[in-house]
């Protein structure tokens, strides 16, 4: 039996298996969640050989420059802080800022709990990203030392790496508006990371594979083999069945999700499988950016309508907590990344909702957001499916705020999206 699917909100039509859905009791979560610890930071140099399709500007990933290129974003906080010592925390449902990847919009944004936009990119505060010289931000993930931001765009191909600072384009892999598996080329990249060494993970959906890419965009490893039609997921005989997550871990260990057959597997630093699993019942969805939390159990997104959050024991697939709301302003429409906050929420992007939220596991509950559910707009405010969430540990935007009180832009009337107190059936 087969189903009808589409990659992470974009225009790509394929066709997937159904899966078998792992069994277990659906109880209530009762402990706080946690943010993944950060791996150490490390410095990282500008790699040479830029491709045609971009011009890669020279530039470092590191600790903010003393001159900010951005009239608009100038005196932005500097570097002090990292996911494993954290900036200070506000109070509230969302203790700090996040990273949002607008697609449709082709931008980021960085938006505070008071919900004020204090960084960009594209710099301009209105227009098309793309046609600023942006690309579509499909997702955006900071780099490990906070300087720099990884974004890749599926349609066109193409992994960025932008300076926070700057705005620069520091390096990029891809050849925009060629997908493919030829030299330098890419099919649908997915969660693309900096990792502490100055390589860069990616993966490469329709390729059924998975790859580390040098600073110098040399390929040094590919995981996943080429399959004819249907790519199954079979890790342990080499067969990735369209990845759309790899996140890495603070020891190396990177935790993969695959569409076909809704796997979750935690891969070693070499690709030796640790484990790999089914996830559960996500009731019409597939499986989208696992994480893992500090516990072992694994938090995941159901990508679909209506949208399902699970935390689940990989080990027994007895799943320890789920949202789900089928109707109303708290059903998810293709939520594609949940991460866990260390005030115990959950913070995801509904994309198709035009939003990102924050979810009370203690009472199933939105008590946060950004956007107009199910409008889309790129007005201060508004988003056109978020496709991609991270948060920003490493500034001090509490104190920053305080001390200077300058945005790029907030909504009007103070908010978007009224928070609210909608729980979980």
């Amino acid at each position: 039996m087969s189903k009808r699917y589409r990659i992470r909100g974009r225009r790509v039509v394929g066709v997937l298996a159904a899966a078998g859905a792992a069994a277990g009791l659906i109880l209530w979560g009762t402990g706080h969640l946690h943010t993944r610890l950060a791996a150490a930071l490390a410095a990282h140099t500008t790699p040479a050989g830029a491709k045609p399709a971009v011009a890669a500007t020279a530039g470092a990933s590191g600790a903010a420059p003393t001159v900010p290129a951005s009239p608009s974003n100038a005196a932005l906080p500097a570097v002090q802080y990292s996911p494993a010592k954290p900036a200070p925390a506000w109070s509230g449902p969302l203790p700090y800022p996040i990273l949002i990847a607008d697609s449709n919009n082709d931008r980021m944004l960085e938006v505070t709990p008071t919900k004020q936009i204090i960084w960009q990119y594209p710099a301009s505060s209105t227009g098309n990203g793309a046609a600023a010289g942006g690309v579509p931000g499909d997702d955006a993930f900071f780099s490990p030392n906070g300087g720099s931001i990884v974004t890749n765009d599926e349609d066109g191909g193409t992994i960025l790496r932008i300076g926070y600072y700057n705005h620069q384009v520091i390096w990029h892999y891809g050849i925009a508006g060629q997908l493919g598996s030829g030299p330098g080329q890419l099919n649908y990249p997915d969660d693309a990371y900096l990792l502490p060494n100055g390589n860069t993970i990616v993966a490469d959906i329709r390729n059924c594979r998975e790859l580390t890419i040098s600073p110098a965009q040399q390929i040094l490893s590919i995981w996943g083999k080429p399959q004819q039609g249907y790519c199954a997921t079979n890790p342990a005989q080499g067969l990735f069945g369209y990845p759309n997550g790899d996140t890495p871990q603070p020891n190396g260990d990177i935790l993969m999700t695959f569409i076909s057959g809704n796997r979750v597997a935690l891969l070693s630093p070499t690709g030796q499988v640790i484990w790999d699993v089914s996830a559960p019942d996500l009731y019409g969805g597939y499986v989208s950016d696992a994480q893992l939390l500090p516990d072992g159990n694994v938090l995941v997104c159901g990508y679909g309508k209506p949208g399902v959050v699970v935390i689940f024991n990989p080990q027994t697939g007895h799943v320890v907590w789920m949202y789900r709301v089928t109707s109303g302003p708290g059903e998810l429409d293709h939520p594609s990344l949940a991460l866990p906050l260390p005030n115990g929420n959950v913070v995801l992007n509904d994309d198709r909702n035009d939003r990102v939220i924050v979810i009370d596991p203690q009472t199933n509950s939105i008590v946060w957001q950004y956007g107009h559910t199910g409008v889309a707009g790129s007005a201060p405010g508004y988003l056109d499916v978020p496709d991609g969430i991270d948060v920003d540990y490493w500034r001090n935007w509490q104190g920053w705020l305080q001390q200077h009180g300058t945005v790029i832009a907030a909504p009007a009337g103070g908010g978007a999206g009224a928070s609210t107190s909608t729980s979980a059936a």
